[in-house]
């Protein structure tokens, strides 16, 4: 635990979240695994819990929370095994509140903190995924409205979102491309828009990355969320530092959870007449294990501490990000190496940690593009 660094509400507010986990989520997760499907009662024991609303203004329905405490969020539900992203909350919620003028947040931030509309978060396309100025999708000025068209795809949850957060060219040819991308938002029912092929994926079977297609779609200029070429975007990309702090945390869950059932196997588990607990190599590999999860988690909060007091964390969040899910990726394999052959068997949750945790290395940028990142902040 990291109590020294969080303030009294946040270690209050990391209790409720724990027990709310484990008596609405553990209990249900391997069934949800089961039957590969989204869950629909998750996002509602959410909003039951004001999760969903986590850093909406409490004047729009929201709780008015921080990012550590979506990081504790993160961490918990990763705890008790859920792979199912939080982008609702950190990315779309959070792109409303930071940039949505006042009617923007009138019409979706009550209903996005009730849960009652879940957003979906649209920049990754086939061409331009960590490439962001790479897009392709377009959006042409008419009268009153856009007309976008595009493609993206790994987006999460997609398939039950009822509003998009979607990034798309407004210019094209410029020197830097980056400069035309804008920001919209765009209603599920919007005639022209349609969800394309689902992944099918190696771990989060109980969550989806969806293909979402645009075709001449009209999206009111009123839903114009960032222009093309201002500082909203550049003050919404130095934000998503902080999102990558949430990847993060859910990484540090997985590999808490499965270190947690690692270490009672241990203890439990009897060979030669003792618990394998007991064995120098097995006891070497939980204390590594230990050290690896506790620094990864600090190198979290010392990011999102520092964002909070108003600093830029550039580098910092990508060495949490690269640190936690490399970390993560080898706790839950030593997880099931401790388990040995039960450790490959569903009876044992280890091996559905494992499968979860491997895709969380690529989603808010490869831990390549995290290195590139801080090689580029302690150059300069």
């Amino acid at each position: 635990m990291i109590d020294s660094v969080l303030s009294e509400e946040n270690i209050m507010f990391r209790e409720a979240v724990r027990k709310f986990a484990e008596e609405k989520i553990t209990p249900n997760v391997k069934t949800w695994e089961k039957e590969g499907k989204y869950p629909d009662e998750y996002y509602t024991h959410l909003a039951e819990m004001g999760f969903m609303g986590l850093l909406v203004p409490e004047e729009y329905g929201g709780a008015g929370g921080s990012m550590v405490d979506l990081a504790i969020l993160c961490e918990e539900m990763g705890r008790a095994g859920v792979s199912i992203p939080l982008t609702h909350v950190s990315a779309c919620c959070r792109a409303i509140v930071h940039q949505g003028n006042q009617d923007q947040k009138r019409r979706y931030l009550p209903e996005m903190a009730s849960g009652k509309m879940i957003g979906a978060y649209c920049q990754t396309e086939p061409n331009a995924g960590s490439d962001a100025g790479n897009l392709s999708s377009f959006a042409e000025k008419k009268d009153g409205y856009f007309l976008l068209n595009g493609r993206k795809v790994f987006i999460s949850n997609g398939k039950i979102a009822r509003v998009f957060i979607v990034l798309a060219k407004t210019e094209r040819n410029l020197t830097k491309p980056s400069k035309g991308i804008a920001m919209f938002i765009v209603d599920r029912d919007t005639p022209g828009v349609s969800i394309g092929k689902t992944e099918e994926l190696m771990g989060r079977h109980c969550s989806s990355l969806d293909e979402i297609i645009f075709e001449d779609v009209k999206v009111p200029e009123e839903n114009l969320l960032i222009p093309a070429g201002g500082t909203g975007f550049k003050a919404m990309m130095n934000e998503f530092n902080s999102e990558r702090c949430g990847n993060s945390a859910f990484c540090v869950g997985f590999a808490q959870g499965a270190y947690e059932r690692t270490l009672r196997y241990c203890k439990e588990r009897v060979q030669f007449g003792q618990p394998i607990a007991e064995l120098q190599g097995i006891r070497w590999t939980l204390a590594e294990m230990a050290i690896k999860i506790q620094a990864a988690r600090l190198l979290i909060y010392d990011a999102l501490i520092k964002e909070k007091k108003g600093k830029m964390i550039a580098k910092e969040a990508c060495m949490a990000k690269k640190f936690a899910n490399e970390m993560a990726v080898w706790v839950c394999d030593q997880a099931i190496q401790l388990h040995g052959a039960y450790g490959y068997t569903t009876d044992y949750e280890v091996e559905r940690y494992y499968r979860d945790v491997r895709g969380w290395s690529m989603g808010g940028g490869t831990t390549q593009v995290c290195l590139n990142r801080i090689a580029h902040e302690i150059l300069k």
